[in-house]
């Protein structure tokens, strides 16, 4: 992989995300969003290559495609920024992203729960929220895993 530290520019982060000449492979240009895809299916690419990148991309990928979800990048810097108008570091905006992440798992969990009358095992849930290991049955317990369920009913 390209031996760049997205993390230090954010705004050139959330451009290389969907149009980049930072990896060109036979005359083609490869945003930022589709390494995963090649470094993990690339014919001749080392698995070390993606190892060595995985934890930073999958960090870029929760920041760019947050960035997404705002007209412009005035309403995302207006929404990771303090009072004064500074904006806040990569790693505030990562720890920002993930307790709100969590936030709204516990959210959904509970209005799963709520919507089962405490019983994520209801008939009517039709064993959504079960899972098998080593054979067994087991109910899905923790909020994230929870809440991903919720979302595919």
């Amino acid at each position: 992989p390209p031996t760049i530290h997205l993390s230090k520019d954010i705004n050139q982060l959330c451009e290389e995300w969907e149009e980049s000449n930072l990896l060109v492979i036979n005359g083609r240009r490869i945003p930022v969003k589709y390494w995963g895809e090649f470094y993990k299916k690339g014919k001749g690419v080392r698995p070390a290559a993606w190892d060595a990148l995985r934890v930073e991309w999958g960090n870029w990928k929760f920041i760019a495609e947050e960035q997404q979800r705002y007209l412009d990048n005035a309403s995302f810097w207006c929404a990771f920024s303090d009072n004064n108008g500074k904006v806040f570091p990569y790693q505030q905006i990562l720890n920002h992203l993930a307790e709100r992440w969590v936030s709204a798992a516990a959210q959904d969990a509970n209005n799963a729960c709520t919507f089962f009358g405490g019983n994520l095992d209801h008939p009517l849930a039709h064993g959504a929220f079960c899972y098998a290991k080593s054979g067994k049955t087991y109910l899905s317990s923790k909020d994230n895993a929870v809440a991903k369920k919720w979302h595919e009913l």
